[in-house]
């Protein structure tokens, strides 16, 4: 009797280190799919895809060998629907897409909050009519694009912008006139022909590449409405991958800083990069004359959101908005951040 006992819990043993070992040791996903948009502004992606930074973390880690994907998406609303999906595990969102999805899953079980900043870049309102000379010149039928209607880091600042020249109560005045348009395909329509497009609120390196267009003009730079960095972009995710996979979690900031040093340290290479994964045809040489602009910077840490939430709150598009935007940061991604 004893020794059929002992066989039992022998052959327990032997089926728990077969089925219930593996599982425990990659209890982690073995997947990690990130979601960025178009520009310079996403250069570290772009490093670490090429020098396979997140692999080599994530090894260290203990996590073996995992496979990255990087995907790509026109906006932060895309993107938010993506996370919220589980198609993706971190985005990449400007301030408004950060703001609009905490506020949407603030305590449910998919809560998500941005776990560092990414980058500063100033956002530039192009225009190719010689009549447009301000925000007032503006006359139906001439478009403005951007990335997303209404909800896009540029959507929310021409409504500042438009509250600052019209008065809070007409933050809205541009809103009908604005299209949702990619940049590349913004970019096309600006130095094509003839188009109902005669404005667009971009991003590098898009919006220098039209303005050596003598025909395009800047009427208007995030600089004017913000006196300190702006945080471009933030990366987030949900509080259950967070929770569920802390090694792959380290394991993409870890790669994330060591991207960020890499493109500091040494801008021509970075660019070649860039230009080398998303084929871009931009010299390498306007590329680094772009990065010289000391307005963009990669940098992890965060700023610029309070006015954010305040005008959305104060506008009404925000249902629930955060007592403090501090709120939807990850403790982490606040060491060092600004207003």
């Amino acid at each position: 009797m004893l020794r059929k006992l002992a066989v039992v819990t022998a052959l327990v043993s032997v089926l728990s280190s077969v089925f219930l070992a593996p599982q425990d040791a990659r209890a982690e996903a073995n997947t990690l799919r990130v979601a960025k948009q178009f520009g310079v502004a996403y250069m570290q992606f772009m490093v670490m895809e090429d020098q396979k930074m997140i692999e080599k973390h994530a090894k260290a880690a203990g996590l073996g060998d995992i496979t990255v994907e990087f995907n790509q998406f026109r906006s932060s609303d895309v993107m938010n629907d993506a996370l919220i999906s589980g198609s993706v595990d971190f985005v990449s969102l400007g301030i408004p897409g950060i703001i609009t999805i905490y506020s949407k899953t603030k305590g449910t079980p998919i809560e998500v909050k941005a776990s560092t900043g990414l980058n500063v870049s100033p956002l530039m309102l192009m225009v190719r009519d010689a009549s447009i000379k301000s925000l007032k010149d503006f006359k139906d039928g001439q478009k403005i694009a951007l990335p997303a209607v209404k909800v896009s880091m540029q959507a929310i600042m021409l409504q500042m912008a438009a509250a600052k020249e019209f008065g809070d109560a007409k933050f809205g005045a541009l809103d009908h006139l604005t299209v949702s348009m990619a940049h590349p395909d913004a970019t096309a329509a600006m130095l094509g022909g003839q188009s109902e497009i005669v404005a667009n609120f971009s991003s590098a390196p898009f919006q220098y590449r039209q303005m050596k267009n003598p025909n395009i003009r800047r009427i208007l730079t995030s600089t004017d409405l913000f006196t300190e960095g702006l945080s471009f972009n933030v990366l987030a995710t949900t509080a259950k991958f967070r929770r569920d996979n802390p090694k792959l979690y380290g394991a993409f900031h870890a790669a994330l800083k060591e991207a960020t040093d890499f493109i500091n340290k040494d801008k021509k290479r970075a660019a070649e990069i860039y230009i080398s994964i998303t084929k871009d045809r931009t010299p390498v040489a306007d590329l680094l004359e772009i990065l010289a602009d000391p307005a963009i910077a990669y940098t992890t840490k965060v700023g610029g959101i309070g006015p954010f939430v305040s005008h959305m709150t104060k506008t009404g598009q925000l249902k629930t908005p955060p007592a403090d935007w501090k709120d939807m940061f990850f403790p982490e991604a606040l060491a060092g951040a600004g207003g």
